[in-house]
């Protein structure tokens, strides 16, 4: 008779293997990290982020902190770009929760929207630290 070799166990003799409360456990955190990554990968995928990575939105919003609320026509006439650029950008920062618009008459007018920012940069933080202590352990320094 031909005898058949052993297959390895894949675990070195004299490991403990972990039981299988341990692997529930285990698994659990995996899952909840894995979903934690998704939501904070959301959270810096955000209309938020995607709207103040553009230098020039950033000037626009510094010009609306110095000036106040203000026309396209106003704004574009401290700009290099069209105003049809700086309505494109304004309508960026609106739907980004940066500026709020309101209109009257035949005009448009734009400002800062300081409680939205501060809200969603809030909540945005409020998720960071929930997530802090499943994926970013502080280290002892």
């Amino acid at each position: 008779m031909a005898r058949t070799a052993k297959k390895p166990s894949g675990r070195r003799r004299g490991t403990p293997q972990a039981g299988p409360a341990s692997q529930d456990a285990a698994g659990r955190r995996t899952i909840q990290r894995g979903k934690t990554a998704a939501e904070l990968a959301a959270l810096l995928d955000s209309k938020l982020f995607k709207a103040l990575c553009e230098p020039a939105r950033v000037e626009l919003i510094k010009f609306l902190i110095v000036n106040g609320r203000s026309t396209v026509g106003t704004i574009a006439e401290r700009f290099p770009q069209d105003a049809s650029v700086i309505s494109r950008h304004l309508a960026i920062l609106h739907d980004a929760g940066v500026v709020s618009r309101q209109k009257e008459g035949r005009h448009v007018y734009f400002q800062l929207d300081g409680a939205s920012v501060i809200g969603r940069i809030e909540a945005i933080l409020d998720r960071f630290r929930a997530a802090a202590p499943l994926c970013c352990p502080a280290s002892d320094e």
